[in-house]
């Protein structure tokens, strides 16, 4: 089973947070969401591993969203 250490916070605890921790935690999740995606494509999800994937996928739009609502650039994540 995969294990994720990325909290999901709700859309006050993300206003509230600085462009610099905004930035830091939309890297977290981009990680998250690729590392999910990784193990997804080895073993595949099933039951509360994909609502979890899910979630960790809508939580990543959240922040997009308040980045650009910042003006903010986009931390970009090359795969190697």
């Amino acid at each position: 089973a995969y294990t994720s250490t990325l909290v999901i916070l709700d859309k006050k605890s993300i206003d509230k947070l600085t462009d610099e921790q905004l930035t830091n935690v939309y890297m977290d999740a981009l990680v998250d969401v690729e590392a999910r995606k990784d193990f997804l494509g080895h073993f595949g999800f099933a039951g509360k591993e994909l609502e979890e994937y899910k979630a960790a996928l809508k939580y990543r739009l959240l922040l997009l969203v308040e980045i650009h609502g910042r003006n903010l650039d986009i931390p970009q994540f090359e795969r190697y």
